[in-house]
């Protein structure tokens, strides 16, 4: 995923039910349009975005008026060649059929207030922790939620309706440092610890968090979650990445 300037955009007003939920559909909409053309993000399902939003639960998360920007992945073949795994191997229709990503501020942890005033994103607390100038957080650049919707193909299974267990810490490692870049020029994984809680069925859709929740130096601390229509915890993930000079093309891609 391109490093992307994320900023706040006023929220719609509040009318009736079904004008405000059209207002949001819209306003998602529009973000998308702002970062990735129809046709432009070379994903399996050609319109991502529409995708998603015909899906209940994930169109709520998607209109929900905290959300800062959406990004429709790219999934183009660089001329250099990298990232052919994300790129290639993993865009199909029986692999990772749409992808979207979105991205949310967490309430401060130097503000008790916010917090309290916020209804949690996820069920895992871990992941929700941390942050604050206590751990190297930047009120300028906040250590954000990072959050991509997935439609998985049953390509991806290792047993029968279950997504591999190896396809599974390539999306978390994926996306965490998509969250690490976002506090980096460039950051790649020394360490990376998985909890494996409940399978994660396929083909299916489910949105994998991750989040930077410390800095010191050179080195980065995220978690990240796989996570269901339901809210539940799949899989949880801790790793510590070490920020290096930018490499051409090498971004994460999810």
């Amino acid at each position: 995923m391109e490093k992307t300037n994320i900023s706040q955009e006023p929220k719609p007003e509040t009318r009736d039910p079904q004008q405000s939920r059209q207002q949001n559909v819209d306003h998602a909409s529009t973000k998308q349009a702002k970062l990735s053309g129809p046709g432009k993000h070379n994903q399996y399902i050609k319109n991502p975005l529409a995708h998603f939003l015909a899906i209940p639960w994930t169109a709520r998360a998607l209109t929900d008026p905290a959300v800062l920007d959406i990004v429709v992945s790219d999934r183009s073949q660089l001329a250099a060649g990298d990232m052919q795994f994300v790129r290639d191997t993993l865009n199909s229709a029986t692999t990772v059929r749409a992808c979207v990503t979105y991205f949310l501020k967490l309430p401060s942890r130097d503000k008790p207030e916010e917090e309290q005033q916020q209804q949690p994103v996820s069920k895992n607390k871990a992941l929700l922790q941390g942050g604050g100038l206590q751990d190297g957080e930047d009120p300028n650049k906040p250590f954000l939620l990072f959050n991509a919707l997935l439609d998985l193909g049953e390509g991806m299974c290792g047993f029968k309706g279950m997504l591999h267990g190896g396809a599974v810490v390539v999306l978390l490692d994926e996306m965490m440092c998509a969250a690490a870049d976002n506090q980096s020029q460039c950051a790649y994984t020394a360490t990376m610890t998985t909890n494996f809680l409940k399978p994660v069925k396929v083909p299916g859709v489910v949105v994998v968090r991750s989040r930077v929740v410390k800095k010191e130096g050179r080195k980065i601390w995220a978690r990240g979650t796989v996570e269901d229509g339901e809210g539940n915890v799949l899989t949880e993930c801790e790793a510590m990445m070490v920020d290096q000079m930018q490499v051409a093309g090498r971004k994460t891609q999810l």
